[in-house]
């Protein structure tokens, strides 16, 4: 079984709002958006001692009940027996209740199933106390309608449940979806619905003393593993079994009745003691049966192996101790697997499905070290990497733009924070995407010609324009989509000698390699409500001599397409045309390129001779390399100003994405609008 959805109520920034989840899910936003707040719902939702307190419950307002609801798919045949008619469609829906009541919160899990409601007083007269007398009077009131001729006849306290859910799974038309009463399911190992057989949960938070854990003491992850996996094997063993029968057998003969006479001769040395005060008083001694003997097992000295060095946990890299840490839990969670599962069900249950819940999995490893954790999460809930559970789903939220991926946008979930009310706090929304969506508007960019695009058939589309830079736009509160690296130094640099940094505002400028590929970041960046701004050149008059441009000495493309300007204002909802000019809201294209524009309203010479001056400042030979750095574009644009020459259309764009931040609201209220659409 494996987790389909989170829909979580009434707890710290969540009012109300559902995770949808993959075998890999990956929360991205700023702090503070919720993203902990999932796991920690799941975390509640999954422990057998949950804790809440009243602050948990969002606004403070403790008069609602905090509900965290999880809809598990993926059933196994034996899971849909086991469960029964808990089960719609092939999936099982159990939620965890916590309502605070005289200063205390109390915990239920309840589940849904297709109930009949004329039963209700038959269920409530079970949990009074003359439940037996008052339950069947209810029952026999209900057995004479015409409708319920078929229920048998008073079947007792004991069956009469069970009764009831038969007339019910057969009659499931007349039935509608309920909660239960509270006590079927459970992570202890009472009732039917022991949910621990069938899925596991571990979370893995952004702060953990891996010391503590590898330390052998009371309560430590360690302690409980080697009790688990080695000692209770070592406890079973025949040669340890023999020495503590035959230990105990010494003992007990050394100890046994009338084997020590230092006994007899105390007991008479009290009575003796003891008459002085009472004549007819006596002591009699005896000893009492001998106790086993207890052997105790060995204890284990943990040590890190790093580079061929063995050392401490404590004095190795953080890095490392949090890697170790993973690693312990997980082979935790497996260990504790049930013991009493029946024989005939050994082949198709083997271990729990394992949730591995992690906050910031980037944590104290370099940047390669982050890739190389991406990957291997990603392989893991894949079923690629053979793990410590039949199968791993993962859920992590990540402030690293190596931990996402554009190619990988069905696993992503972007929170943001959303004003409801306000005199209330902000709540948490979630907004995802599809690859399937994605193609479908780049599709209809490309004229809705052919067959319609899939998610498979624009993956490799994807792929080709990942970058780092990329990424970032999963983080950013304003993407703007440039050409290449000249034009993002361009924007960048034009924007810091107007004292806008932009990246400190939040906002990243993304080189996309070519306007051909400004539109699937833009689609998939739009659509999980971030606000995007495209740039890009509209090439006229390129390509109609040879050699190099007589402006800017850059050297000319082969002729340009209009097809592709007339592709990006399909994308914009904008008037198609062959050769556009222009600086709107969201999007701006230059009558030939950014750089020729820059060139001629700052003046030809004036520009060359100052990128000259830069160029030699800043010790930069290359004229091309010169124009990818912001810091050069700032300097020239600085100087250009100091002589009365600047950029009017660059400056203007630059204002235009500025004024993008106060429509963020907008932006994402039309993102929840879609979001809800998906569901």
């Amino acid at each position: 079984m494996v987790i389909e959805s989170v829909r979580v109520q009434h707890y710290r920034s969540i009012l109300d709002e559902t995770l949808h989840c993959d075998a890999l899910t990956v929360l991205v936003g700023a702090n503070g958006t919720g993203k902990s707040a999932f796991l920690r719902a799941l975390d509640l939702f999954y422990s057998s001692a949950p804790k809440v307190e009243p602050d948990d419950f969002y606004d403070g307002d403790a008069s609602k009940e905090i509900v965290v609801a999880v809809a598990f798919g993926g059933l196994s045949d034996l899971e849909r027996k086991q469960f029964g008619p808990y089960v719609r469609d092939n999936a099982l829906a159990v939620e965890r209740v916590v309502r605070w009541n005289d200063g205390k919160p109390t915990y239920k899990l309840h589940g849904w199933s297709l109930r009949c409601a004329l039963f209700r007083p038959v269920r409530e007269a079970l949990a009074v106390k003359d439940r037996g007398k008052t339950a069947r009077e209810a029952y026999e009131s209900i057995k004479g309608r015409a409708e319920f001729a078929t229920l048998q006849d008073w079947p007792g306290v004991s069956l009469v449940t069970e009764v009831l859910n038969q007339w019910e799974s057969a009659n499931a038309d007349k039935c509608d979806p309920a909660r239960d009463d509270g006590q079927f399911f459970g992570f202890t190992e009472v009732g039917q619905g022991y949910l621990g057989k069938d899925t596991r949960f571990l979370l893995v938070p952004a702060v953990r003393d891996a010391a503590t854990d590898a330390a052998e003491g009371r309560g430590s992850v360690l302690t409980t593993l080697m009790d688990l996996v080695v000692r209770s094997v070592l406890a079973k063993s025949e040669a340890l079994k023999h020495l503590r029968e035959t230990t105990q057998q010494q003992y007990s003969e050394m100890v046994g009745p009338g084997k020590l006479a230092e006994l007899d001769t105390l007991a008479g040395t009290l009575t003796s003691t003891l008459r002085t005060f009472v004549p007819d008083a006596g002591v009699d001694l005896r000893w009492l049966p001998a106790g086993d003997i207890d052997i105790p097992m060995p204890k284990a000295d943990v040590k890190l192996v790093e580079d061929g060095y063995h050392s401490t946990v404590t004095r190795t890299g953080h890095g490392l101790q949090r890697a170790f840490v993973l690693t312990l839990l997980q082979h935790l969670t497996a260990a504790r697997i049930p013991t009493d599962e029946p024989a005939e069900a050994a082949p198709e249950r083997q271990l729990p499905g394992l949730v591995l819940a992690i906050e910031e999995p980037e944590l104290y490893q370099h940047p390669s070290r982050q890739r190389h954790m991406a990957k291997v999460l990603n392989e893991l809930a894949s079923g690629r990497i053979p793990g410590v559970a039949d199968h791993t789903q993962i859920i992590y939220c990540t402030h690293s733009p190596l931990l996402v991926g554009i190619d990988r946008i069905n696993q992503v979930r972007l929170l943001r924070k959303h004003e409801v009310q306000s005199d209330k706090p902000k709540v948490t929304k979630v907004v995802r995407t599809t690859l399937d969506r994605v193609a479908a508007e780049v599709w209809k960019a490309d004229g809705s010609k052919g067959d319609t695009y899939t998610g498979a058939t624009i993956l490799p589309r994807l792929r080709s324009i990942m970058t780092p830079w990329m990424n970032e736009g999963f983080f950013a509160d304003v993407v703007v989509l440039v050409e290449g690296e000249d034009d993002r130094a361009a924007v960048l640099g034009v924007a810091r000698s107007m004292n806008q940094d932009l990246e400190s505002m939040g906002l990243a400028v993304i080189p996309c390699g070519g306007k051909k590929s400004l539109d699937r970041p833009a689609i998939i960046f739009r659509q999980l409500g971030i606000p995007v701004y495209l740039v890009w050149d509209g090439d006229c008059g390129k390509g109609a001599t040879s050699g190099r441009c007589p402006q800017c000495n850059k050297p000319l493309d082969k002729k340009p397409d209009p097809a592709d300007n007339r592709r990006l204002l399909r994308l914009l909802d904008m008037k198609e045309e062959d050769w556009p000019q222009y600086v709107e809201p969201s999007s701006a294209c230059f009558e030939k390129d950014l750089e020729g524009t820059l060139c001629a309203e700052v003046g030809q010479a004036v520009f060359e001779e100052l990128l000259a001056v830069v160029q030699e400042e800043y010790a930069i030979e290359e004229r091309q390399h010169a124009l990818k750095n912001p810091a050069v574009i700032d300097a020239v644009v600085r100087k250009a100003k100091e002589r009365g020459a600047s950029s009017v259309t660059l400056e203007n764009i630059v204002k235009q994405i500025v004024s993008l931040l106060p429509s963020h609201a907008d932006s994402l209220k039309a993102a929840t609008v879609t979001a809800k659409e998906m569901q």
